[in-house]
């Protein structure tokens, strides 16, 4: 389980808060977006599953923040998967600061773990689907 993406995301004057700093609300939205990206590398997408009638679905999302962001400022964000239980993924992400696009991740701004579950037509939790986990654990590095 050693496949990671790497996102890359530019502050936009609109997601700033009132302190001009990057909204906590669109780090989760980034997060989101990257973990998303992930699956779009193993050829999945939260419609497939969808039409599978096999949702996947949050669960729990810690987010530590570390450094604020400002309109204009550069992120790559990395994410990766460290375990699958039965019926739940966990990803790891970090926010990195880069100066330009095609820069060098630097400075640590947010990190984030999140549990995932796939859950079923009656809302349930259910196993990870076997296509799925073979995937997820032979994803190349």
């Amino acid at each position: 389980m050693t496949h990671v993406t790497r996102s890359r995301f530019a502050v936009r004057s609109y997601e700033v808060d009132s302190y001009a700093h990057l909204n906590n609300g669109v780090y989760v939205s980034w997060f989101e977006h990257a973990r998303l990206e992930w699956l779009l590398s193993l050829g999945y997408s939260y419609d497939g599953f969808a039409e599978r009638q096999q949702w996947f679905v949050v669960a729990r999302i810690e987010v530590d923040f570390r450094a604020p962001l400002l309109s204009g400022e550069q992120v790559v964000v990395s994410t990766r998967v460290t375990d699958l239980g039965r019926s739940s993924v966990r990803f790891a992400q970090s926010m990195q600061r880069c100066e330009r696009q095609d820069a060098e991740p630097g400075q640590m701004v947010c990190e984030a773990r999140t549990v995932m579950v796939f859950s079923g037509v009656g809302g349930g939790s259910i196993p990870i689907p076997p296509d799925v986990r073979t995937r997820f654990e032979g994803a190349p590095g």
